[in-house]
């Protein structure tokens, strides 16, 4: 319907299965993973970085060096609340926080012709991070790992837009990605300012996902 608008049920503290999916028009050979990258790319074009160097996954001494990109999958089932993990775990888990290959997450199904798979995500931003000096190592890039043995599919993104959805009776919005990404940001943010909030002291999640050009 619109963009830029947020993500329904977006974040940690929520029960949502449908914030963010992604369908298969053709049918995957195995479950695909969700990995994040390095991107130096300039928002919201897709990088092509396969490197995690960048804070937002080796962390600072802020976040006792943690990743701070965490994700569910919740397509075969909606998540606790406060879902996000309070540390990695090295190789898949559901959830998990987000470093290429060392930490990822694998889907818990392998989708069909016209399959979907879904999740939702969160950002957790430690006090030491400098804005003006540290933008740069924040930007990253979402990577889905498929496999297929018959035609090739094509990929439909979208995230339930709040112009009209909920969890309960979605509206799904395409994404375009390239044209489109996801700003992890703080209650209340808006055109143009998705910021997200450096907290004074520990750490702190973002709150909304808006999906923008």
């Amino acid at each position: 319907m619109a963009i830029p608008n947020k993500a329904v049920g977006y974040g940690n503290n929520s029960t949502a299965q449908n914030v963010f999916r992604l369908t298969f028009s053709t049918a995957l050979s195995q479950a695909p993973a969700y990995e994040a990258y390095d991107s130096a790319a300039t928002f919201p074009a897709v990088g092509t970085d396969l490197t995690v160097a960048k804070k937002i996954f080796a962390g600072t001494a802020g976040n006792s060096n943690k990743p701070m990109l965490s994700l569910v999958a919740t397509t075969s089932a909606a998540p606790s609340s406060a879902w996000m993990p309070a540390a990695a775990t090295g190789g898949s888990a559901n959830p998990n926080r987000l470093k290429g290959t060392t930490n990822y997450v694998t889907d818990p199904t392998t989708p069909g012709a016209g399959g979907i798979i879904r999740w939702n995500m969160v950002c957790e931003l430690p006090s030491d991070l400098v804005p003006a000096t540290d933008n740069a190592e924040m930007t990253h890039d979402l990577l889905i790992r498929y496999t297929f043995t018959g035609a090739t599919p094509t990929l439909t993104f979208a995230f339930n837009d709040a112009v009209s959805g909920t969890e309960a009776t979605p509206t799904w919005t395409s994404i375009t990605p390239g044209s489109h990404g996801i700003r992890h940001a703080k209650t209340g943010a808006v055109t143009p300012n998705w910021y997200a909030t450096v907290p004074a002291t520990g750490v702190q999640a973002t709150t909304e996902g808006h999906v923008t050009a």
